[in-house]
């Protein structure tokens, strides 16, 4: 390592923020300290290329603290940001196990510092449930923190339950997503706010002193199960997630909203409809799911099969707290294995599964749950590195004659 490089690190937040959680769980391998990374957001696969992520809810953990599970996601982030994965996103809940990120802002300002590749993605903040120049702000500092790897994802929502919570219905969710929004990307363009509703005079418009890193904005992700969401998202250019892990819609389904996406966002670009997109760029139209590998079919099933009971749980407590028959009686772990919506095996089981996903229809990335449950972080640890180290390289082997099915939207690419 270069003199300058290993100062670079010793002195770095991201090296300090590092040893500080060494400091308090004594797990942190030291050996990272001789990895030298670039500072600068992880180079874009082109459209022909799959892409990588990971996905987190970062759930309860039986036999953890919430502080213990933050120190030990943020160890799964270094390891994901050494390579093979473009982007870590990070779910929003609130009032259950299933996620103890309500705030996603917070944990993506410390993975900020513990990272210096990967890029990271709030999937999704619940814009409906935000002040909107409080949001725009948050934006900014997280891409300024990261120094241009932010992607962020935006929703209405997922259950109604929570909504509750902030006193909100379904239909008001929506209608408060519909009216927030465009403001929100309006203040990342231009860097000027305007409150929904309000004129167009110099007194109603609100500078900010912390605009985005990236030009026009961040990429914008809409997560979704909705096949009739699928078209408007095509048309605005949203990159996507197609469904929610054990959760998702078939792999037949799939295949046919990536196609239907593909094919609006086609007419859109060509028509030069595409709000939300970004120019030279191509959406990623992807799925999630839960993920497990480790050395052999016959370990992976005996480590992931009671964790994955545990993430059920968490999954659906607010269905079955609230008399909800959403989800009723136990899971059916097989079931799920044999309908790949779970992936779980060695590396070659693995790797089988997922090209067998990814080649159906127009799919260009798949985002990984690889913590869940009463998974510990050492069996996570291991099933990321098989994942990216013998994994990553078989599929992009299999895949590697797919034709690009989609243009980017016209204009030349930006830095991001």
């Amino acid at each position: 390592m270069c003199t300058w490089t290993a100062a670079r690190l010793r002195g770095s937040p991201r090296a300090h923020a590092r040893h500080r959680v060494q400091h308090r769980t004594g797990r942190i391998d030291r050996t990272r300290e001789a990895t030298t990374m670039s500072a600068q957001p992880a180079a874009r696969d082109t459209h022909q290329e799959l892409e990588f992520g990971i996905f987190d809810w970062i759930d309860g953990h039986p036999r953890m603290t919430p502080a213990e599970i933050y120190d030990t996601r943020l160890r799964v982030l270094v390891e994901a940001d050494r390579d093979g994965f473009t982007r870590y996103h990070i779910a929003e809940h609130h009032g259950t196990p299933l996620g103890l990120a309500p705030s996603p802002s917070v944990f993506i300002a410390a993975a900020a510092r513990e990272t210096e590749r990967i890029r990271l993605a709030p999937t999704t903040f619940i814009v409906p449930l935000y002040d909107p120049l409080r949001l725009v702000q948050e934006i900014g500092m997280l891409d300024q923190l990261s120094h241009g790897r932010l992607d962020v994802g935006v929703g209405k929502g997922s259950s109604p339950i929570e909504a509750a919570m902030y006193g909100l219905t379904p239909a008001e969710t929506a209608e408060r997503f519909e009216q927030l929004f465009p403001a929100v990307v309006e203040a990342m363009e231009t860097g000027r706010f305007r409150r929904p509703g309000a004129g167009r005079r110099p007194d109603e418009e609100i500078g900010l002193h912390v605009p985005v890193y990236q030009r026009p904005h961040p990429p914008l992700w809409y997560p979704t199960s909705n096949a009739a969401s699928v078209p408007r998202l095509g048309d605005e250019g949203y990159n996507v997630l197609f469904g929610f892990g054990f959760a998702s819609p078939p792999l037949e389904v799939v295949r046919e909203q990536s196609r239907v996406f593909f094919s609006h966002f086609r007419e859109s670009a060509a028509r030069g409809g595409v709000r939300y997109g970004l120019p030279g760029r191509t959406p990623r139209f992807g799925m999630l799911r839960h993920l497990f590998v480790a050395p052999t079919d016959e370990e992976a099933d005996a480590i992931a099969r009671p964790a994955f009971e545990a993430h059920y749980e968490s999954f659906t407590h607010l269905w079955r707290l609230h008399r909800s028959d959403r989800f009723t009686g136990p899971v059916d772990f097989d079931q799920l294995v044999a309908e790949r919506k779970v992936f779980v095996g060695s590396p070659d089981t693995v790797a089988a599964q997922v090209v067998e996903a990814v080649t159906v229809g127009e799919v260009n990335y798949l985002a990984g749950a690889f913590a869940w449950g009463s998974l510990d972080v050492e069996p996570v640890l291991s099933s990321v590195r098989l994942f990216r180290d013998e994994v990553v390289p078989a599929v992009r082997s299999a895949t590697s004659g797919r034709v690009s099915p989609a243009p980017s939207v016209p204009g030349s690419a930006l830095p991001v």
